[in-house]
C-alpha cells in the first residue's frame, strides 16, 4: 500500500465560526494505481489534496487523522521529513497552470529549480535533465518552451511544463488536480493520454481529482465520490458508472453532458435574421524586443460570413486561438473590426440590443459593487428611474432564479453557478434580442453548469433570444446549438446545421475535434 488516509479531517475556522471541510475519510492508494476523487466545488476534493502535501495554511486550519506514506505519517512529520516527501516522492498537477507558474521566470527555469530543490548537480545537467523532461511530456520544441516566459505558451504547452516539473524526481504518487478543466477538448485528450503513459512509464500512481465522469471514465481504476467533505460512494470505476448506488453519485453522472445526435430543430421559411457578418477580417499586431521593432501580424479572423436567424443558437467551436472569442467581440462592438460589415435586426441597432456573458463570471464582476448594482448598471447608465430599476430587479432575478434577499451582497458572497446567473441578469436587465457567451459554463462543476445551460434554454424560448454560443467542448455545443460554425486559425472552416455537423462532418479539423470526445 503507498498510501493510508484514515479518520483524516479538517476545519477552518473564520471570525468564530467552524467549518468542516473533511469530515472523517479513510482511503487508500495501492502502487501503480489512478484514483479518481470526484465531487463538486466545495466537496473538499482539493483541501483533502493539500492536506496530504502539507500544504494547508497552518492558521485557522486544525487537521487531525492519519496520512500514512510508505508506513510513514506525514501528518506528525516534521517540515524537514516533509520537504523530504514533497516534491520528489510526492507531486502535485494543479487546475489552472498559468497561476501556478512563476510568470517572471523562464519554464526552463522553473523546470531546473524543481530538480535543485533535491538533487545537487551541474547548471548545465539540470538544463539537460529539464530539456529531457520537456521532450518525455511530447513537447515538440522543448528549447524553445525551456526559453519562454509561461505567458508567451498556449494552455496545454503551460500544463506539460508543470508536469514536467511534476515528474523531474520521479515521484511515487502524482496528484492530479483538475489538471485538464480549463483546456481545450483535443489538448484535454492529449494530456489525459500523456498522464495515463507517464503512469505506466515511471510505474507512478495517481490521484486525480474531477468533478466529470466523463474524465473518470477515461483514467481511473477505482472512483471516490466526496460530498460534503464525506465519501459517500467508492469503488470499481465499472461499478461506479454502470450502477451507482448514491443518489448524488447518479446526480453527477446524469450531469456529464453528452452527445446524443438527437435531432435539432429545423429552420422554417421566412425566418428573420437577427444578425449577420460578411467578410469579417481583424488581425492584431504584436510587438517584439526591447524597443518594440519587430512585429508579427496575427490574423484573428479572416473572411467570416454568417447568418443568424433570430431566436437561434449558433455555436462556434475550435480550440484556444481559433478565433472564436475575437469574433464574439466583434460582434458586439467591443472591437472593430479592419474590414466587412455587419448588419443587425432594427431593436439590435442599439446598444442595448446586443449584451455578452463572459466565461469568468468572478473576474466580469466588480468586485466593489453589490449585486443588484451589477444587475441595474446598463439601466442606471442609461438613466433609468428608480422605480423602473426596482421592478425590472425585481422580474430578472426572479427570471434567472436568484433570491431577492441576496441583492445587497457582493460577488464574492456567491458560489460559481450563482455569480454566471448575476452575470446572465445583467446581460438581461436591458432587455436584449441578442446574447454573445463567451464559454459561459467551463469552468462550472457539472451539475451547475448543466442548471445554467437549461437556465438559457429556458430564456431562450420565453423571450425568443438569439446566442451566440462560443465554446471548446462540442458536448455543450450539441445541447445548445441549432447551427454550428466551426473555427480553425481565424476561418471557419465548416458551417452546417447541428446535425449535419455531428453526424457526417465534412471537414479534417471538425473529425478531429469530435474524435476527442466520442
Amino acid at each position: 500500500m503507498l498510501l493510508k488516509i484514515k479518520n483524516l479531517k479538517i476545519q477552518f475556522t473564520h471570525d468564530g465560526k467552524v467549518m468542516k471541510a473533511v469530515d472523517g475519510i479513510d482511503f487508500e492508494i495501492k502502487e501503480n494505481e489512478v484514483v479518481g476523487l470526484v465531487g463538486e466545488s466545495g466537496s473538499g476534493k482539493t483541501v483533502t489534496a493539500l492536506s496530504i502535501m502539507k500544504l494547508l495554511p497552518t492558521k485557522d486550519c486544525t487537521t487531525s487523522g492519519e496520512i500514512i506514506f510508505e508506513g510513514k505519517d506525514l501528518a506528525i512529520s516534521n517540515e524537514k521529513e516533509i520537504r523530504s516527501v514533497r516534491g520528489s516522492k510526492i507531486t502535485m498537477v494543479f487546475q489552472e497552470p498559468f497561476t501556478s507558474l512563476n510568470p517572471v521566470m523562464r519554464a526552463g527555469e522553473q523546470i531546473r529549480e524543481a530538480i535543485f530543490a533535491h538533487r545537487k548537480i551541474s547548471k548545465k545537467e539540470a538544463e539537460e535533465k529539464s530539456i529531457s523532461l520537456l521532450e518525455k511530456v511530447k513537447i515538440s520544441d522543448p528549447h524553445r518552451i525551456y526559453d519562454s516566459y509561461p505567458h508567451l505558451l498556449s494552455g496545454g504547452e503551460r500544463q506539460r511544463v508543470m508536469i514536467a516539473m511534476a515528474i523531474a524526481m520521479r515521484p511515487k504518487l502524482l496528484i492530479a488536480d483538475e489538471p485538464t478543466t480549463a483546456l481545450d477538448v483535443t489538448i484535454q485528450s492529449e494530456i489525459l493520454e500523456l498522464l495515463l503513459g507517464l503512469k505506466k512509464d515511471l510505474n507512478m500512481s495517481v490521484l486525480f481529482i474531477t468533478h466529470d465522469f466523463g474524465i473518470i471514465n477515461k483514467v481511473a481504476d477505482r472512483v471516490l465520490v466526496l460530498n460534503g467533505g464525506k465519501i459517500i460512494e467508492r469503488g470499481e470505476k465499472k461499478d461506479i458508472l454502470s450502477a451507482p448506488k448514491e443518489d448524488y453519485t447518479k446526480k453527477l453522472l446524469l450531469a456529464v453532458p453528452k452527445i446524443t445526435f438527437a435531432p435539432g430543430k429545423k429552420e422554417m421559411p421566412g425566418e428573420k435574421s437577427a444578425i449577420t457578418a460578411e467578410k469579417l477580417n481583424k488581425t492584431f499586431i504584436i510587438e517584439n524586443g526591447i524597443f518594440k521593432k519587430d512585429e508579427n501580424r496575427v490574423c484573428a479572423v479572416r473572411d467570416v460570413n454568417l447568418e443568424i436567424k433570430k431566436g437561434r443558437t449558433l455555436g462556434v467551436v475550435g480550440e484556444s486561438g481559433s478565433g472564436k472569442t475575437t469574433l464574439g467581440k466583434l460582434l458586439i462592438g467591443l472591437l472593430k473590426p479592419d474590414s466587412g460589415s455587419i448588419r443587425y435586426s432594427r431593436k439590435t441597432a442599439f446598444a442595448s440590443g446586443i449584451q455578452i456573458v463572459f466565461q469568468d463570471p468572478y473576474s466580469s464582476l466588480d468586485p466593489r459593487m453589490r449585486m443588484q448594482d451589477i444587475v441595474l448598471e446598463g439601466l442606471t447608465i442609461s438613466g433609468v428611474n428608480k422605480e423602473k430599476k426596482e421592478s425590472v430587479l425585481r422580474d430578472v432575478l426572479f427570471k434567472v432564479h436568484l433570491n431577492y434577499k441576496n441583492r445587497m451582497k457582493y460577488p464574492h458572497q456567491f458560489s460559481g453557478g450563482q455569480r454566471q446567473r448575476i452575470a446572465i441578469a445583467r446581460a438581461l436587465a436591458v432587455n436584449p434580442e441578442i446574447l454573445i457567451l463567451d464559454e459561459p459554463v467551463s469552468s462550472l462543476d457539472v451539475i451547475i453548469q448543466k442548471e445554467i445551460l437549461n437556465l438559457l434554454r429556458e430564456l431562450q424560448k420565453e423571450f425568443c433570444l438569439t446566442y451566440v454560443f462560443i465554446s471548446h467542448d462540442l458536448r455543450v455545443v450539441e445541447y445548445m446549438a441549432d447551427n454550428v460554425a466551426v473555427m480553425q486559425k481565424g476561418e471557419i472552416v465548416e458551417l452546417a446545421s447541428r446535425d449535419e455537423i455531428y453526424r457526417s462532418p465534412k471537414h479534417p479539423y471538425t473529425k478531429r475535434l469530435l474524435s476527442s470526445v466520442l
